[in-house]
């Protein structure tokens, strides 16, 4: 009999726990999703992606207001963004209207998450091409970003993996990716996708364990040049051993990486003077030179070529 009590008291005690915790809305600024998509045909070696999913910004639309999700590509400083949909959140529903992970663009706006939900309930993400369902499983409590929130561990009908599925409060998938739980599940090709990182105004606030940070060696050749002055030189380029890096700006701590196009880390080297010359004994070929300061940002990115 007091077993059950004290059972029954527990019991009482987290639920109103959870139904206590303040909710945690969806962000509308100033936040980033990194992901990771790996995808290709049957007969073709799959490409692995670095998503690089940002929040800046808003748009009014039949009398709703849009947070602009982009879509980032070259350096982390001053990236290109291209506008891939639009994100709205109404009494802890958040809807989404735009392109899925693979590109697949849906005019229609439709559930991205439910957090409104209890144990047991299901969710319809509801598109013009099919109809996804996230079925809540359990519901507990997380401690990330200097906050509690809460963790729905979820069974959805698009989780091709094992591993369970986990939306938080704030940030959304911490396991599949932020547009997993409506993209189109391609029946011809071979596909992956896998939540890597989760930054608000530059601060780390969640990391998937499986990953030392949140641009991995291996996706960084993703990471294209653009063309505008930056404040670091690279040359020669191509080079025959040594190559120079000019730190015009004389910043500290700064990381050297140069990746094979495979994308492993062949060299790493730290750099804290204006100029450096560094003796690269590698093959002759094509290769990637980031240059990366402690926070993890890329600062430049360059193509080079070993003769």
């Amino acid at each position: 009999m007091k077993l059950t009590t004290l059972i029954f008291g527990l019991t009482l005690l987290i639920n109103q726990s959870l139904q206590s915790q303040d909710y945690v809305p969806f962000p509308t600024e100033n936040v980033k999703w990194n992901v990771l998509l790996i995808y290709g045909g049957m007969d073709e070696t799959p490409d692995s992606t670095l998503l690089r999913y940002s929040i800046n910004g808003n748009i009014e639309f039949n009398d709703f207001s849009y947070s602009i999700l982009y879509l980032e590509n070259g350096d982390t400083i001053n990236p290109v963004k291209d506008t891939v949909g639009f994100i709205r959140e109404n009494n802890k529903v958040v809807y989404y209207a735009g392109k899925d992970m693979l590109g697949h663009y849906i005019p229609n706006e439709y559930i991205l998450y439910d957090f409104s939900k209890n144990i047991g309930d299901t969710i319809t993400h509801d598109t013009v091409l099919n109809i996804f369902t996230s079925i809540i499983e359990n519901i507990d409590t997380i401690f990330i970003g200097g906050k509690y929130r809460k963790r729905f561990k979820v069974d959805n009908s698009l989780d091709i993996f094992e591993e369970d599925e986990y939306w938080v409060e704030g940030i959304g998938s911490i396991k599949n990716g932020l547009l997993a739980s409506i993209t189109t599940w391609p029946i011809c090709c071979y596909h992956y996708w896998e939540h890597i990182c989760f930054t608000e105004h530059n601060e780390l606030i969640y990391k998937n364990p499986n990953y030392e940070n949140c641009f991995p060696s291996n996706l960084l050749t993703e990471v294209e040049q653009l063309d505008y002055e930056t404040d670091f030189g690279i040359y020669p380029n191509p080079f025959i051993n040594e190559i120079q890096i000019e730190n015009k700006l004389n910043l500290q701590d700064l990381i050297f990486k140069l990746i094979d196009i495979n994308g492993k880390t062949l060299i790493e080297k730290s750099i804290n003077d204006s100029k450096v010359i560094l003796d690269l004994k590698i093959s002759s070929g094509l290769y990637n030179v980031l240059i990366i300061n402690k926070n993890g940002e890329i600062l430049n990115s360059k193509k080079v070529i070993k003769e």
